[in-house]
Parts: C-alpha cells; sequence; structure tokens
C-alpha cells in the first residue's frame, strides 16, 4: 500500500477532518480549511477562533458545516466557511456540545454530555430538551428511524428519532463503547475492554465477539469491501465483517487517540503533526 503525503500543514495531532464531495474539509487549530482533492489546490479558508481549544469537531450536512467548540456551535456555510450563527447551547462542562447527530431543516439535533439531545431550531434559536440516557454518547450511527449511540458506561442504545425516546437497551461491556457503525443490519462496536462485537439489529442481541482486538483507543472508521476498517494505536487494520478475524495490518498516521485519521469510499486520510497523508486501502 502506498502512502503519498499530500499536505503540509503543522498541528497538534488533534485537527478534525471530513471529504464531502470533491473537496477536503480541514478544522486544524484556529482555522477551517477547504481544499480541493483533484489538485490540493485552497478553495476557501477561515480563522473561526479567536483562541485555541480542545474540544472541537465538525459535521457537514447538504450547505452547511456544523462546528462545535465546548459550549457552543458553529454554523457555517459549506461553500466560503462563512459564520453563519454562533449558538450558546452549553452552560458548563456538564453540559458542553459533542456534535450534531442529525440535521432535518430547520432543525438541528444536537448530542449533549450526560445523554442529552438538544434540537436547535437555527432560525429562531428555540432549543427543546431530550433527556435520553443516563450517560453521555462516545459514538452513534443513523439508521431510518434509529440512532444507535454507544455511551461510557458501554451500554449499546436505540433510539426512536422521531419520538427522541430509548427503544432498546443492552450493556456490551462496562465502560466505554468508542465506535458503532451500521452495516446491512448488523451493529459493529469496540469498546474500552478491546472487544470488537458484531450485534445483529433485529433481536438486538451480540452474535459475534474478537476479543483482545483492538490495543488502545481504537476506532471503527467504516467499512470497504467486506471488511472493518479499525484505527488503533498508529495502525490500520482490517477485519472479517463475517467472522470478525482479523486479515490485515499495516502501519499509518492516525493523530493523536485516533481523532487525525478518516475513511472515505476506500481511500485512508490521516496526519501526523507536520503533515496530511492518503492511501488507498489494498
Amino acid at each position: 500500500m502506498e502512502i503519498t503525503k499530500i499536505l503540509d500543514i503543522e498541528n497538534d495531532g488533534k485537527l478534525n477532518m471530513v471529504v464531502y464531495g470533491q473537496y477536503l474539509y480541514i478544522r486544524c487549530k484556529l482555522d477551517l480549511y477547504k481544499y480541493d482533492l483533484i489538485d490540493m489546490k485552497l478553495a476557501a479558508r477561515n480563522t473561526v477562533f479567536k483562541r485555541d481549544g480542545k474540544s472541537r469537531g465538525f459535521a457537514i450536512f447538504g450547505d452547511l458545516i456544523f462546528l462545535y467548540d465546548f459550549l457552543d456551535l458553529y454554523v457555517l456555510s459549506k461553500d466560503d466557511l462563512r459564520v453563519l450563527e454562533i449558538v450558546r447551547l452549553g452552560a458548563d462542562l456538564s453540559s458542553d456540545v459533542g456534535g450534531v447527530l442529525w440535521y432535518d431543516a430547520p432543525r438541528a439535533y444536537v448530542k449533549i454530555r450526560n445523554g442529552r439531545i438538544y434540537a436547535l431550531h437555527i432560525n429562531t434559536k428555540e432549543i427543546i430538551k431530550y433527556d435520553i440516557a443516563d450517560s453521555s454518547f462516545w459514538a452513534h450511527c443513523l439508521v431510518g428511524k434509529s440512532l444507535y449511540a454507544g455511551t461510557v458506561k458501554g451500554d449499546l442504545i436505540e433510539i426512536d428519532k422521531e419520538e427522541l425516546r430509548v427503544q432498546r437497551q443492552t450493556s456490551l461491556g462496562r465502560m466505554n463503547l468508542y465506535s458503532v457503525v451500521c452495516h446491512d443490519g448488523m451493529i459493529y462496536t469496540i469498546s474500552q475492554d478491546q472487544s470488537i462485537k458484531a450485534i445483529d439489529a433485529t433481536p438486538f442481541d451480540t452474535v459475534r465477539v474478537a476479543r483482545k482486538a483492538a490495543r488502545g483507543m481504537s476506532a471503527i472508521l467504516g467499512i470497504d469491501r467486506e471488511n472493518l476498517v479499525v484505527a488503533d494505536s498508529g495502525q490500520i487494520s482490517l477485519w472479517d465483517l463475517e467472522t470478525l478475524q482479523q486479515r490485515a495490518r499495516f502501519d499509518f498516521p492516525v493523530g493523536w487517540n485516533n481523532a487525525g485519521v478518516i475513511l472515505s469510499g476506500n481511500t485512508l486520510f490521516g496526519i501526523d503533526n507536520q503533515s496530511i497523508y492518503r492511501a488507498d486501502l489494498p
């Protein structure tokens, strides 16, 4: 597998990346960047923040970018990265923002610490608050009318996204479901106990487990050609969807705690503290 450096950008290992269409969007330190993946030319840049922050990330829905920074949610134009709105949603460490779960215009559904979801009307700024669970969400995936979320207590919960209430819940470990990925009626998770689990979404039962599969704070990046793609301790590993047997493992720059690596199609994008790299999966 050939790893190619595509951009030099000094960072602290905690930058965020999203591929949307032909563009690579990067949040690095105070700035948001937009690069054309065809020639890696800079298409837009905006200095969004005035000071450094430790809890930032973003997602793109349609023409909007939703970027969170501790207690605040920023709404930006996807085209030119202009800041359209800044809304304070949290009050303190017990109610900081964890990102947008989904967007049904004009409402953005925002993940808040301690198992809450805020429905924000982005025009009127009206906020409807929902207490969903008794612990914070780590990761999530959305399938139809169901949101599947992993919690810091090690639970997998199914939330009805229309009624915003928990439908089903199962314990998958004592702490921290780091990743939740849905595919073809199955839910795949990685937890702090270092195991990968496959859960059949219909009965909501665990059907396969790969124990001691991960070595650190791992992340499932996505699925490529019937493989789970996992980032773990400076490496990428591939796991057969049907058997959860490891098929391959190789080095790749993943940033701090796997925060600087993403999968788009079958292409990996990753970082070290100086550059961004890409590689096509074998």
